[in-house]
């Protein structure tokens, strides 16, 4: 059966600067396509803590991007920052929220996944947004006429990302020894030679070093929006 064809506005968001990344997949490569590369520097507290204090210009930067793109598509957002995000090791593979060291006041929204098992216990990645957080993203992107798809951590995208490059290969053992070896810091999974066996880039853009890890977190939205 043949693959269909989909394409996404993926973007990273830190106190710094906002990345966006126009991606397609492309079903005779098995790659991902990056059409468009944009980049916006934070130099005004637009986005402290994470917290959007001027959504208004996040709102109509993205806006702005998804026009040059001439098409209507998905907004990927990964969130780089202050988050309340750890890896626990638990004995249950299955736990349930009261077996989790998490907050239960009524506004905060937590999600886990399972990541691998060593020596009889289980990793999970662990994150907490407050969901006044997670409402001030779904009315900036009501506001200015953006799907927003999907909204996660920076974090939780690139492991999306490691799986995409690892392919059928993939193994939770292999995520175990990856992650022992560089002490648990998902980040460092990555060589500068993986972000072109996972996308093709045109000539005419050009890629700094600085571009690579949030380009390698918009191919782990993209993957994880499936």
């Amino acid at each position: 059966m043949k693959k269909s064809t989909h394409n996404a506005l993926a973007v990273v968001l830190s106190p710094r600067a906002v990345v966006g990344a126009y991606l397609s997949n492309n079903p005779s490569s098995g790659q991902l396509n990056l059409h468009q590369l944009y980049y916006k520097k934070l130099d005004h507290l637009e986005l402290e803590k994470l917290i959007l204090f001027n959504p208004a210009t996040i709102g109509s930067t993205l806006s702005s991007w998804q026009q040059k793109s001439g098409t209507s598509m998905p907004l990927l957002c990964a969130l780089q920052g202050p988050l309340k995000e750890q890896l626990i090791m638990l004995h249950n593979a299955h736990p349930t929220e009261n077996q989790l060291p998490i907050s239960h006041a009524p506004h905060w929204d937590w999600q886990y996944s399972y990541l691998y098992s060593l020596d009889h216990q289980h990793c999970f990645y662990l994150c907490g947004i407050k969901k006044t957080m997670i409402f001030q993203y779904q009315l900036m992107a009501i506001t200015h006429g953006l799907t927003l798809d999907l909204i996660t951590t920076e974090r939780m995208a690139l492991l999306h990302c490691y799986r995409l490059l690892n392919g059928t290969a993939y193994r939770a053992t292999q995520l175990a020894h990856a992650m022992s070896a560089q002490h648990n810091r998902i980040e460092q999974l990555f060589f500068k030679e993986d972000l072109p066996r996972i996308l093709q880039i045109p000539p005419h853009i050009t890629i700094t070093d600085e571009m690579i890890l949030p380009l390698l977190t918009a191919c782990g939205l993209f993957n994880a929006q499936g």
